[in-house]
């Protein structure tokens, strides 16, 4: 007697229930730098007019652009990039497996192990989304290979702010530093609104930046910094207790959160971190319009001119009933669309 296979999950419900589960990685999601919206289009315009930017509407593909204003603008399009993967379920996932409900063993259903893939896929692409999140607060996006996807400084003409805070020579003028860095963000705003300026930074930076003696003695010289300094506080945002600690009205944050990319000569899987050893990255708080992220439709016929979603799956049944092969994809482009407000800080020594 032939069986004929009845997969129970369409795209559409699969698409669903990935998108329901809770995105819980990454501090640049727990602090919303990156606003999310979804896009019917493929290609995100930028306008640059005076000093001032403006996202225009999408529209579907094929219809003639805005037009831009040649005198006193330019217009900057990005394509949103797209990040597949693939996953499958095979007879041998759920034959003689079980799984212990209360006090006794059941056998592994077909639901159980779409769950758990669902939530796998659901944490790749998410860990992805940060990275490219995290790559545009560095002015730089990568794709999990270490290829560059846009070179933000290039793409809007502008050239990156680096501050150098020499943290190892205990001479060095933190107060004049960090108002270094306050005053190129502030400067830069253009019309911006800011609420105040934030790094987040390496535990390197952040070990050596507190322990510098003139922060040390600037915040000793009262009993408040000594409490301060003494019980450091941490946030536990996305998924890690990162430290705190505000001086001279910028608050620095600790980020030791981590990435595996693939080495594409090796096929070797490393670790790299978000923020690089004795580096860390400044940005405004605050603003109206600076950082976005868009989600484009998916590469599915179903989903053309679609607004986009974070994440989509479709089903394709293997020949002969091998098994179920699940494709995920997601499209984001994270943008900061004023470069120059950003500002990478180090410490050479």
């Amino acid at each position: 007697m032939d069986h004929e296979l009845n997969f129970p999950y369409t795209a559409t419900q699969l698409t669903e229930q990935v998108n329901r589960i809770p995105n819980t990685y990454g501090l640049l999601r727990a602090l919303n730098l990156f606003p999310s919206a979804g896009t019917i289009s493929t290609i995100v315009e930028i306008r640059i007019k005076d000093g001032v930017i403006s996202v225009l509407p999408a529209k579907e593909r094929g219809a003639p652009g805005s037009q831009a204003d040649r005198a006193t603008g330019k217009t900057i399009f990005l394509e949103i990039p797209h990040f597949p993967a693939t996953d499958v379920i095979t007879p041998q996932d759920l034959q003689n497996m079980t799984r212990i409900v209360g006090q006794s063993k059941v056998p592994v259903t077909m639901d159980d192990e779409m769950a758990e893939r669902l939530a796998g896929l659901r944490g790749n692409h998410d860990i992805t989304l940060e990275y490219v999140r995290m790559g545009a607060l560095k002015g730089v996006i990568k794709d999990g290979f270490g290829n560059e996807l846009y070179d933000l400084y290039d793409v809007f003409g502008i050239t990156k702010k680096t501050v150098d805070f020499k943290l190892g020579d205990a001479t060095t003028d933190i107060i004049a530093k960090c108002d270094e860095v306050f005053q190129h963000i502030a400067s830069n705003l253009k019309g911006e609104t800011m609420g105040r300026v934030e790094v987040i930074v390496s535990p390197s930076f952040f070990n050596k930046f507190i322990q510098h003696p003139n922060v040390e003695k600037y915040w000793t010289s009262n009993q408040i910094g000594v409490a301060a300094l003494a019980q450091m506080e941490r946030q536990q945002l996305g998924g890690q207790w990162g430290r705190v600690f505000e001086f001279q009205n910028i608050l620095f944050r600790e980020y030791y959160g981590a990435v595996p990319v693939k080495n594409p000569a090796t096929g070797q899987i490393t670790s790299e971190p978000l923020v690089a050893a004795g580096y860390g990255h400044a940005y405004p708080t605050g603003t109206r319009d600076t950082f976005r992220t868009w989600f484009a439709p998916a590469d599915d016929i179903r989903y053309v001119n679609t607004p986009g979603q974070e994440i989509y799956v479709s089903p394709y049944i293997l020949p002969h009933g091998a098994g179920v092969e699940l494709k995920s994809q997601s499209n984001p482009l994270a943008v900061c669309k004023r470069p120059e407000v950003l500002v990478e800080v180090l410490t050479s020594n």
